[in-house]
């Protein structure tokens, strides 16, 4: 049994480890579904809206250096405006380098 527990641990905290990245806002009053927009690129067009009326996209994909994001949310009535800009950076970290053997 406790060797049971201990699998199940293991996997579930691999499973939250390495989530992937994921674009989220605040909750937005009548969201039904969002617009998002990637480096001027629209990625995801008709993303549903959380039950508590978020966005949660994965952002995995984007490799490579520096990105803007921006999205709209949407229900039957319409879309909003754009969001603010929000930048950030997929770089991949550098090599290792300066390697040796330590007593410790």
């Amino acid at each position: 049994m406790k060797k049971l527990i201990a699998i199940l641990a293991m996997v579930l905290f691999a499973g939250t480890a390495y989530a992937a990245p994921f674009l989220v806002c605040d909750p937005v009053d009548s969201a039904e579904y969002f617009i998002v927009e990637v480096d001027g690129v629209v990625v995801a067009d008709n993303q549903p809206a959380e039950t508590d009326r978020t966005i949660h996209y994965d952002m995995a994909p984007f490799t490579g250096g520096d990105h803007t994001v921006r999205a709209k949310a949407g229900n039957m009535w319409g879309v909003s405006d754009w969001s603010l800009p929000f930048d950030f950076n997929a770089d991949l970290p550098g090599s290792p380098s300066g390697f040796g053997f330590s007593a410790e």
